[in-house]
């Protein structure tokens, strides 16, 4: 081999070991200002948790089949602690949220065994400005979850009569409204 094959090849070696240091020194910024993101916004009492999961999806058949997919699971004190990410125009919390996160609580201990905590953590962030605000709420007891979930299969296999909203706004916005046809219902 020639010397300026060597010198060639030994700056082809350099480049690509260059290459690969930034590509390694760019996901490691990356990685580190997601956890120093994510840190920000934790209330007071999950500071010390450790991340168990992040997006991850739970399944369970009993006592119910239930398919939840769980934002995150911080660890604390021998439990899980759920925090469910929204993107939304109003930096409110709704029975949505808690029966969402009571459903991931149920789905997470049914198929791992491990307790979960009765408060769970909504965190909004506003859809215009990016302001967020964190939510701490108490999620509802396995039975409850148990009786919403029934509830809807028999709303959906046509054996109870669904009852619709009071409010005109949440129903207006709504993705089943067109085959709910809720103008030609009372909404009270």
């Amino acid at each position: 081999m020639s010397k300026d094959a060597m010198t060639i090849s030994a700056l082809s070696l350099f480049t690509l070991l260059a290459i690969a240091a930034l590509i390694i020194g760019w996901k490691v910024a990356r990685r580190w200002r997601a956890r120093a993101s994510e840190e920000k916004w934790r209330p007071q009492e999950l500071q010390r948790a450790r991340l168990a999961f992040a997006e991850k999806t739970f399944k369970t058949w009993r006592p119910i089949r239930l398919i939840a997919r769980a934002d995150r699971g911080y660890w604390l004190n021998g439990e899980l602690h759920l925090a469910e990410f929204k993107t939304r125009a109003r930096g409110a919390v709704y029975s949505s949220d808690v029966i969402e996160l009571s459903a991931q609580r149920l789905a997470i201990e049914t198929s791992t065994h491990e307790p979960v905590s009765d408060i769970g953590y909504v965190l909004v962030q506003d859809s215009s400005d990016k302001r967020r605000s964190l939510h701490k709420v108490r999620l509802l007891p396995a039975a409850d979850v148990i009786a919403i979930a029934k509830r809807r299969e028999a709303i959906l296999k046509g054996r109870v009569a669904p009852k619709y909203t009071a409010s005109q706004k949440l129903c207006s916005q709504c993705a089943y409204r067109a085959e709910c046809k809720p103008d030609v219902r009372d909404h009270g």
